[in-house]
């Protein structure tokens, strides 16, 4: 009977409701966008057209992520921000690409609300003894994803976090499982990791001999039969009885 010593977490769509496809997620890309026009522009950079250069940094820097994540490489805002700059005719400064990547997420660290019950289950499986850690796929540097975990009053719960843009190797890759792995100190069967991908969560946890949860996501249905989840729930609050179960069999 398997005995599992701790709990990792993705955090988009799995402990926080991003929203995307429901357009709060790219509303909020604008919004960044549009305080990263505004920072360079104070510092002389030559924009002309502000609605475009936010219009086109919202849409450019999620593509350039998505296809980080395709590759199963990790980068932040400020290697997107060298990338971008040049092709809107700005010359890259790196002061200027700090300001830039600093604007891109400054004033948000709650703009997304958490899931149903998030906190409580986090509170129960802490309770329960289990230690707890996030392992994300993210453009923000590892500070800023801490700064806005601390702002929730959840990062007490998860010594343990490893971000893409730190590691430099994104989900699925096997590299980034097994650096939570070390951290904890444990052997991947006592770990159990929850994520709302198939691919990148479920897969990828497998595939380094954790066990691998799958929380719905209720506008982005996941389907391939080809992987299949140790345990599937629709919410947080499910999950505590779905991880006895799994000791249990």
């Amino acid at each position: 009977m398997p005995t599992f010593a701790a709990i990792l977490f993705d955090l988009g769509d799995t402990l926080v409701d991003l929203g995307e496809g429901r357009g709060d997620y790219e509303a909020r890309l604008v919004v960044r966008a549009a305080r990263v026009c505004d920072a360079l522009a104070a510092l002389g950079a030559p924009i002309a057209d502000r609605q475009r250069f936010a219009e086109t940094l919202a849409h450019d820097s999620e593509a350039r992520y998505q296809a980080a994540v395709a590759e199963q490489r990790g980068i932040d805002i400020y290697d997107v921000m060298r990338w971008f700059l040049p092709r809107m005719g700005i010359a890259v400064d790196e002061a200027w690409v700090q300001a830039a990547g600093g604007a891109f997420y400054q004033g948000t660290p709650t703009a997304s609300g958490l899931r149903a019950g998030a906190r409580e289950v986090l509170a129960e499986l802490h309770g329960r003894g289990y230690r707890l850690g996030v392992i994300s796929n993210t453009l923000q540097p590892g500070r800023l994803m801490d700064r806005t975990l601390a702002s929730r009053g959840l990062i007490d719960f998860f010594p343990v976090r490893i971000y893409s843009s730190d590691v430099h190797v994104a989900k699925p890759h096997p590299a980034i499982f097994r650096a939570a792995q070390e951290a904890l100190g444990l052997p991947p069967e006592r770990i159990v990791y929850v994520g709302d991908r198939l691919g990148a969560d479920v897969a990828g946890a497998q595939r380094v001999g954790m066990k691998g949860v799958l929380i719905e996501v209720a506008h982005r249905p996941e389907n391939d039969p080809s992987i299949v989840p140790d345990a599937r729930i629709i919410e947080l609050p499910e999950l505590p009885a779905a991880l006895s179960r799994m000791e249990a069999s």
